[in-house]
C-alpha cells in the first residue's frame, strides 16, 4: 500500500513538473489585441545615442517598449525597455545624421502597437570625437597613437601599414575603454613609411582613415655582451641561491630548476628599497625594456619577484653611491592578469608571467648609460628580488666616445 502511493504521489509530481514547462512555452493569455501606442514623447540628444522618454498607455497586458531604427549601414537595431520603466535609450549612432526611431508597446502576447515615429540627431559618437582626438607621432622602431576617449567607450583603434610586399595590413589593434591613453607599434626600420590609423567602435562603426607619412627613430636591443656588473656602497648584494648578476643579460629566462637562474637579493626583510646597479657599456637613449623573473610557478606573480619597482639612469655616476646623479626613468607595477591570490595561477598568468614585464620610456627620457633597479615592493610583500633576463632597447648611435 506505501509503495502505491509512492508511485501515485511520484506520478503527480511528474505531471505537475511537465505542465509547468509547458506552460514556459507560449503566454498565460493570448489574444489579438495590440496596446495602445506611447504618449508625451521627448528626447535627449547624446553621443552616439538618445534617451527617450515618453507616458506608458493603461494596458495590464503591457510587457515592454520597444525602440529600432535603420543604421547606416542597413542593420536593423532594436532595444528594449521593461514596462517598469518610462524611458528607453537607443545607441550605436556612427554619426551626427537625422534618424527616424520607432516606438512600439509590446504586450504579453507579443502584439506590437501602431509605431510611434520620432526624429533624433545624436550628437557627436565617441567613435568620431576620439578620431578627431588622434595624435601619431614617430617613436623608436615605429609610431606612438595617443587618443582622448572622454565617453569612456568600448573602442578599438587599428593601426596598419605596409607589409614587405607592399600590401597594408593592420599592424596593431589597441583596446581601450579608458578615457585616454597612447600606445606604440613598434620593429620597424628607421625609412619613411606610411601609417594609418582608424577606429571601429562595438556597434560595427569604422571611422576613415587617418594617413602619416613617418620615419621611425632608429633602434636597436642593446648588445648584452658589453653589460658590466657595478657595485656602488648601498647596492644590494645579489648573488644569493647561488645566483650572479651576469646571468640576468645571459639571454635565458629560466626556472629555478635550471640553475644559473638569475640575480636574488635574498629573503630577509629590511623595510628599505632594494637595488643594483650596472653598466649598459653604451651610452643610449632608452626606448622600451623587458624584465623577466624566475619562470616557473614558485615565482611567477609570487615570492620576491618583483611587483613595485623603478628604473633610473645616469652617464656618470657619484662614487659614494647616492642617487644625486640619477634620474628616474619609469616605475613599472607587475600586473597578474588574473587577479587570484598568491599562489593560484591561470594559464593567462603562466604566459604573461613567462613573457615577463615591457614597458616604453618615454621619448624625452635622457640619454643614459649606467642603469639601477629599485625594488619597492614585490609579491611577498618586502622590497627583495629575483631577476632572470633583463633587455633594452633604444638608440646608441649618440655620443659614446
Amino acid at each position: 500500500m506505501k509503495r502505491n502511493r509512492l508511485s501515485i504521489f511520484f506520478c503527480l509530481l511528474a505531471i505537475a513538473i511537465s505542465s509547468c514547462e509547458e506552460s514556459n512555452l507560449e503566454p498565460v493569455e493570448k489574444d489579438d489585441l495590440a496596446p495602445e501606442p506611447i504618449s508625451n514623447v521627448t528626447v535627449e540628444n547624446l553621443p552616439g545615442a538618445a534617451q527617450i522618454t515618453y507616458s506608458l498607455p493603461f494596458d495590464p497586458d503591457l510587457l515592454y517598449i520597444e525602440a529600432e531604427y535603420v543604421s547606416k549601414n542597413g542593420t536593423v537595431r532594436q532595444f528594449k525597455s521593461s514596462y517598469y520603466s518610462n524611458t528607453i535609450k537607443v545607441e550605436g549612432f556612427g554619426n551626427t545624421n537625422e534618424y527616424e526611431v520607432k516606438l512600439y508597446a509590446v504586450d504579453r502576447s507579443e502584439n506590437r502597437s501602431i509605431p510611434v515615429k520620432i526624429s533624433i540627431h545624436p550628437e557627436t559618437p565617441p567613435v568620431l570625437s576620439t578620431y578627431n582626438s588622434l595624435q601619431v607621432v614617430p617613436d623608436f622602431g615605429g609610431v606612438t597613437v595617443s587618443f582622448k576617449n572622454l565617453a569612456e567607450a568600448d573602442l578599438a583603434i587599428g593601426v596598419c601599414t605596409t607589409d614587405s610586399i607592399g600590401d597594408f595590413i593592420t599592424a596593431n589593434t589597441f583596446y581601450t575603454s579608458r578615457d585616454s591613453a597612447n600606445f606604440s607599434v613598434r620593429g620597424y626600420e628607421s625609412v619613411s613609411r606610411l601609417f594609418g590609423v582608424f577606429i571601429r567602435d562595438r556597434w560595427g562603426n569604422v571611422t576613415d582613415t587617418l594617413f602619416h607619412e613617418l620615419t621611425p627613430i632608429y633602434e636597436v636591443m642593446l648588445d648584452k655582451s658589453k653589460f658590466k656588473e657595478v657595485n656602488l656602497p648601498g647596492d644590494s648584494p645579489v648573488t644569493l641561491w647561488g645566483a650572479s648578476m651576469p646571468y640576468i643579460w645571459d639571454g635565458r629566462a629560466l626556472p629555478e630548476s635550471a640553475g644559473n637562474w638569475g640575480a636574488h637579493t635574498g629573503n630577509v626583510a629590511t623595510g628599505e628599497p632594494m637595488y643594483f646597479s650596472f653598466d649598459l657599456g653604451v651610452v643610449a637613449q632608452l626606448s622600451r625594456f623587458s624584465l623577466q623573473t624566475v619562470t616557473d610557478d614558485k615565482h611567477i606573480f609570487n615570492d620576491v619577484a618583483p611587483r613595485l619597482y623603478e628604473i633610473w639612469g645616469c652617464t656618470e655616476f657619484n662614487t659614494d653611491g647616492s642617487f644625486d646623479a640619477w634620474t628616474k626613468l619609469l616605475t613599472v607595477e607587475n600586473i597578474k592578469p588574473s587577479g587570484l591570490p598568491l599562489g593560484m595561477l591561470t594559464e593567462d598568468d603562466r604566459i604573461a608571467g613567462e613573457a615577463g614585464d615591457e614597458a616604453n620610456f618615454p621619448l624625452d627620457a635622457p640619454k643614459v648609460r649606467y642603469i639601477r633597479i629599485r625594488c619597492l615592493k614585490n609579491w611577498a610583500g618586502n622590497t627583495n628580488m629575483v631577476i632572470s633576463e633583463l633587455t633594452f632597447w633604444g638608440n646608441d648611435n649618440i655620443n659614446n666616445d
